[in-house]
């Protein structure tokens, strides 16, 4: 599970887990959310995400693949990923940077792939990125948001 979870947080460099990010840069310190959302909203923005993490998910599981296909291990592909941001002394021979660099062109095409597909989600569920991203960061940093916009997911999960 660990070694999952640090998987996740290294692909995600190449991924588009949060989209939305990319286009408005967070600042530094939290800032202030609105929770002001209609029901109307929060069940758009949960059967939206609901989606969204599906094909989040398949673009992980592509990624892996596409880490395999080049014939590199996970944790090879990590700490090339560690090596490349300066945050190990290890070295990658020749052969494993070429593979390396193989299969983080083929992730990141498919990551351009993924983010037209997140927003074709958010578009088909009637919600923007922003509104989105918004809601997002409200459940990320409002307990009592959090608490109302669970409620909305267990009766989606169990209807």
């Amino acid at each position: 599970m660990k070694k999952r979870i640090f998987a996740t947080a290294i692909l995600s460099i190449f991924t588009t887990v949060v989209f939305a990010q990319q286009q408005m840069p967070m600042p530094q310190q939290q800032q202030e959310v609105t929770t002001d959302y209609s029901d109307q909203e929060i069940e758009k923005f949960v059967e939206a995400n609901l989606k969204v993490t599906k094909v989040q998910q398949e673009a992980e599981k592509k990624a892996m693949g596409i880490i395999e296909e080049n014939d590199l291990e996970l944790d090879r592909f990590n700490e090339i990923v560690a090596i490349q941001q300066g945050q190990s002394d290890e070295e990658a021979s020749p052969e494993e940077m070429k593979a390396f660099n193989a299969a983080a062109q083929k992730i990141m095409a498919n990551n351009q792939e993924t983010q037209s597909k997140m927003i074709a989600t958010l578009d088909n569920h009637g919600i923007s990125q922003e509104k989105y991203k918004n809601i997002m960061m409200a459940y990320q940093q409002d307990e009592e948001f959090r608490k109302k916009v669970d409620v909305v997911v267990q009766s989606k999960s169990n209807g």
